[in-house]
């Protein structure tokens, strides 16, 4: 996991999880991924002005923010990568 001001690129593995703190920024590059969470909206999509709903996949170049506790990312492809400000943690 981490936690600084600028961005850290995170890679992931199918079969991993990623939990985001809330005010955490994640930026889609590479692969794909789904987010999970108990209601929607799941994120805040930053480059839109626009929100996403739990289960939705998330775009590639579109900036998304976690403002609720509680949210995951799960890669649906083999290699994921992603760039990520804030708090996070890998499982």
């Amino acid at each position: 996991g981490g936690s600084q001001a600028g961005y850290t690129l995170v890679t992931l593995s199918k079969g991993q999880t990623m939990s985001l703190e809330v005010g955490c920024e994640v930026l889609l590059r590479i692969g794909s991924l789904t987010v999970n969470a108990g209601t929607s909206p799941a994120l805040i999509d930053l480059t839109t002005g626009g929100t996403i709903n739990a289960g939705a996949s998330l775009t590639q170049n579109h900036l998304y923010m976690s403002t609720i506790a509680d949210r995951t990312l799960t890669p649906t492809a083999d290699t994921v990568k992603l760039l990520v400000r804030g708090g996070y943690t890998v499982a």
